[in-house]
Order: C-alpha cells, then structure tokens, then sequence
C-alpha cells in the first residue's frame, strides 16, 4: 500500500488471527466459542478492560519505507523486532520525501536541496578520494527513505496504532498507521474492527 510519494507498507506474512486469540483468551475462563457474536462480546471485553494479553497470539511481518525521521519516530516501539537497510554497505538510493502540499518555487527549492546532498553524496563515494558509505551518509538529509521489515504481535501493534492514529501524532506517521490498520483488518477482521471501535473511536 503506497504512503506519502514514495513509500510504502505490505503484510509480508502473519501468524495466527481472529481465532487464534479467541482460542487464547477463552482458556482463561474455561469456555468454548459458541457463536462469533459471543467472540466478539468477549474481544470487546477484553479491549475495553486493556487485557491484550490474548492478542499477542497474533504475530505480524510488515515491509516498511519510509523517511528515515518517520522511521526513528517507529524504532521508538521497542516491542517488536526491526531488521533496517544498512547504508553502512549500500549505497543510498536517491530518493527522498517531498510533501504533498509544497508548490511552486518552495518545492523546486526543497528538491534542489536534496538533489545537491545527493550529488555530494556520490561525489564522496565515487570521487577520487572515496570517503567510506558509512562516513558519507552523515551528509545526507534526515527525509531520505529508508526500508525495514518489522514483525510485531498483536497487542504491541495495537499500541503502535493507538499512540500513531492519534491526532497529536506527526501527520506523516499517522498515514502509515491508516495504511496498517487496513491491511491487519484482512488478516484479522474481527479483532481489528473490535479495536477500532472499542479503542480508537472512543479513545482508548
């Protein structure tokens, strides 16, 4: 699912959904599922009392670019495992994040900007002097993309969702935890929709 100009979100592969935290959460009292209205009485339960212990039987790989400032605002949730290109050993794409709105000479002017950081960048690694990647790319500007594979449970993600929907959140890390939400809402729809309704909609 494409984010902001050139970035992007994809479920690579999930574990576990709807049934598999149904399962789980139904061992604490003992019961079996009777109908999915009674499943989702109790996910509602659940998500309403903050008990997202059974989420966590659902497990999440997502591949991920993004500008680097947005990826740092992400690494800040540590409940999960992140695996991010190294530009330390590749050589940085060219290619960087332009905001919707900017127009006319500002625009021109911001990618004349990151064009220029660009060009100074491959002088260093291709020029004569042949500065090493992971000393050059301290030039570089913090809008470049950067790509990661992310794989995180259910609860953590629901975290992640909760803090980045939020209004208050940067706009740019708000449009990846839109873009996430519709793709785990295939994967797992009743969970999702109970959290967007119990937890989103309402505030938590």
């Amino acid at each position: 699912m494409q984010v902001l100009n050139n970035g992007f979100v994809r479920l690579v592969e999930h574990m576990g959904g709807d049934q598999a935290v149904i399962r789980n959460a139904r061992r604490c009292y003992r019961s079996e599922s009777k109908s999915e209205n009674a499943d989702r009485q109790l996910l509602r339960h659940l998500l309403k009392g903050g008990h997202k212990t059974p989420f966590e039987a659902m497990v999440f790989t997502f591949d991920v670019k993004t500008p680097l400032f947005v990826a740092r605002q992400w690494f800040r949730h540590r409940m999960g495992s992140y695996n991010e290109e190294s530009l330390r050993y590749c050589v940085a794409l060219r290619d960087y994040y332009i905001p919707e709105d900017l127009e006319g000479d500002l625009r021109q002017a911001w990618i004349r900007q990151n064009e220029a950081a660009f060009d100074f960048y491959e002088e260093l690694v291709n020029g004569p002097h042949k500065m090493v990647k992971e000393q050059a790319r301290s030039i570089l500007p913090i809008g470049i993309y950067t790509s990661f594979f992310w794989t995180v449970n259910g609860s953590s993600l629901m975290n992640f969702l909760y803090l980045r929907s939020d209004k208050h959140a940067q706009y740019e890390i708000r449009l990846y935890a839109q873009a996430i939400l519709e793709l785990v809402k295939e994967a797992a729809p009743i969970c999702f929709d109970e959290f967007e309704r119990e937890v989103l909609k309402n505030g938590g």
